[in-house]
C-alpha cells in the first residue's frame, strides 16, 4: 500500500506529534508499505529552522527504499502571538498544498489535527486526486482555542468552524484519543458517524522503560517537583508557581522545562513572587528530558478549569509513569480515571494552588507513597499502555479505512 502521511512537526522535530508521527512512519514501512512524509522544515520548538534547512522551499530526502520524506517550507516563529501562530500554520497549509499536488499514485492519506490547516492540505488533495483520508484528531479545534481566549475574532471563528467542518466531510476515517472526543464529534457532526471511528491513546516508548531499573528515589534534600512540556495557556502554569509560593519554606525545588506563548509572562511572575525555589529550561532532547524525569521526585500535570479537557488526555502522563514517578495531575476526567485506574499518582482540582501545595507536601513527607505510585505506574505501562502494543492498533485502523 501507498500511504502519505501529512503533518507539520516530524522527527528530527522533539515533541509528542513529531515522535508520534515517526512512529506512525516506521511501522508502515516495517510492515512493508511504501510511505511519503509531507511535513514543515523541522524548526519546532526554538522556532528557528534546523541547521541545514535554512532559505530552502522544499527538501526532499530518501531514508529508505520505502521511506521519503517531503519537507515543506514553513514560517519559523517563536509563535507567541495569535499572528505569528496562525502565519506559522497558514504558511505550511500553502507550501504544503503546493507540494503535495505534484504528489501521484497514493491509496490513502493519513494527516492529524490540530493544527487543523494541515486538513486543507488533506482535503484539496483528497477532492482532486479522490484518494482515501484518515483523519487523525488529537484535540478539538477550533472549540480549545476559543474556550481558552486565544481566539476572539468572531469571524476567525466562524471561519476555524467552517474549515473544521469541511476537513471532516473530507475524511474516510477517524482517530480519537479517547472516547470523549469521539462524542463531541459525533454530537457535532452527526452526518459522519457512519464512517469507521477508532480510539487510540498515545502510548510510550520503551526509551522511557530503559533506565527505570537504574532510577534512585532522591532524598529530602534533593526533592524536585517537575513539569515538562508547553507552556500555554490550556497548561495554566500560574497554579504552580503559587503552589511553589506557599513552599519556599521548604528544602523542595520546582523545575519547568519547555517553551510557549506563557514561558515570558511566567518567568516574570516567578521573579516578582521571589521564587528562589523556581527554575526555567528550553526544550531539551527526548533522551535528556527521560533523565530529567528520572531524576526528579513526583511529576506534574495540570491544565486549566475547563470541560472541554474532561476529554484530554495529556501524553506525558505514560511517559510519568514509564520513569517510576508518581502523577500529580491538576483535570478531571478521561485523564484523571486512568490516574485512580492504575493508581499511579494524585488528581487535584484544576486551578487550586493549596490543593496542589499539599499534595506535593504528603509525597515530600512519604517515601513509601512515591515507591507506591511510581511502581504501579511503571507496571501499568509494561503491561498495557507501550507504544509497540498501541502501534498494532493503529495498523488496524489503517487496514479498515483503506478496505
Amino acid at each position: 500500500m501507498r500511504v502519505l502521511l501529512i503533518a507539520q512537526y516530524f522527527p528530527p522535530e522533539i515533541g509528542a506529534a513529531a515522535s508520534r508521527w515517526g512512529d506512525y512512519a516506521d511501522i508502515l514501512v516495517q510492515r512493508g508499505h511504501k510511505v511519503t512524509v509531507l511535513c514543515g522544515m523541522p524548526n519546532y520548538p526554538q522556532g528557528k529552522r534546523f541547521d541545514g534547512y535554512n532559505n530552502l522551499w522544499v527538501k526532499r530526502e530518501k531514508k529508505s527504499s520505502n521511506l521519503r520524506i517531503i519537507r515543506s517550507a514553513v514560517w519559523a516563529n517563536d509563535r507567541k502571538s495569535t499572528f505569528k501562530m496562525l502565519g506559522n500554520y497558514l504558511s505550511f497549509a500553502f507550501s504544503g498544498v503546493m507540494n503535495a499536488i505534484k504528489i501521484r499514485n497514493v491509496d490513502l492519506i493519513i494527516l492529524s489535527s490540530p493544527p487543523l490547516f494541515v486538513g486543507i492540505i488533506g482535503m484539496i488533495l483528497s477532492s482532486i486526486r479522490k484518494y482515501k483520508m484518515l483523519l487523525d484528531v488529537r484535540d478539538i479545534w477550533p472549540e480549545s482555542v476559543v474556550v481558552l481566549g486565544g481566539m476572539k475574532s468572531k469571524w476567525l471563528i466562524k471561519l476555524g468552524r467552517l474549515l473544521e467542518s469541511k476537513v471532516y466531510r473530507s475524511a474516510s476515517g477517524y482517530i480519537f484519543p479517547v472516547p470523549g472526543f469521539q462524542k463531541y464529534f459525533e454530537s457535532h457532526h452527526p452526518l459522519q458517524m457512519k464512517k469507521p471511528m477508532f480510539n487510540l491513546m498515545n502510548g510510550v516508548h520503551e526509551d522511557f522503560l530503559v533506565k527505570t531499573k537504574e532510577t534512585q528515589l532522591a532524598s529530602q534534600k534533593d526533592f524536585t517537583v517537575l513539569y515538562s512540556g508547553n507552556m500555554g495557556m490550556a497548561q495554566g502554569l500560574e497554579v504552580v508557581l503559587e503552589a511553589a509560593s506557599q513552599l519556599k519554606d521548604y528544602p523542595i525545588q520546582f523545575k519547568l522545562i519547555g517553551d510557549g506563548v506563557c514561558k515570558t509572562s511566567l518567568i516574570q511572575m516567578a521573579k516578582s513572587m521571589g521564587l528562589s525555589n523556581m527554575t526555567f529550561l528550553d526544550s531539551i532532547s527526548r533522551e535528556a528530558l527521560i533523565s530529567e524525569m528520572h531524576n526528579a521526585s513526583v511529576c506534574l500535570v495540570p491544565l486549566k478549569n475547563n470541560p472541554l479537557f474532561r476529554n484530554a488526555i495529556p501524553s506525558k502522563i505514560f511517559e510519568i509513569m514509564a520513569c517510576k514517578k508518581p502523577v500529580i495531575l491538576g483535570v478531571e476526567g478521561e485523564a484523571a480515571g486512568i490516574i485512580q485506574q492504575y493508581n499511579c499518582g494524585t488528581v487535584v482540582s484544576p486551578e487550586n494552588p493549596l490543593e496542589l501545595k499539599n499534595i506535593i507536601l504528603k509525597y515530600y513527607e512519604s517515601k513509601d507513597l512515591i515507591i507506591f505510585h511510581g511502581n504501579n505506574g511503571v507496571r501499568a505501562v509494561t503491561e498495557h499502555l507501550r507504544k509497540d502494543v498501541l502501534l498494532s492498533t493503529f495498523l488496524k485502523c489503517v487496514n479498515t479505512t483503506i478496505n
